[in-house]
């Protein structure tokens, strides 16, 4: 995520999720965002194929950077959420 990107993860041993800490620098438009749940998954474009058939509404297509593959949509009450897979 650039020079500057460093991040924690915390999460229980064996556990399937994480609480991501990062610091809000790495944004540039920090005091517009909200936070955010990241769901990570095995193939993002399969994933968003399949959530887009059954109705779920996302702000554009998966974005490719040089850390992964991701997509972000929002609930019926504004929540943000995103899917992400690594990487190849």
């Amino acid at each position: 995520m650039g020079p500057q990107g460093d991040w924690v993860e915390l999460a229980p041993k064996g556990g399937q999720s994480c609480l991501v800490l990062y610091p809000r620098a790495m944004m540039p438009d920090w005091e517009n965002r909200r936070p955010s749940i990241v769901f990570h998954c095995a193939d993002v474009e399969q994933t968003y194929q399949e959530l887009v058939a059954r109705g779920v509404e996302f702000r554009e297509a998966p974005k490719r950077l040089p850390w992964g593959i991701f997509a972000q949509f929002t609930d019926p009450d504004g929540n943000e959420f995103l899917i992400h897979s690594p990487a190849a």
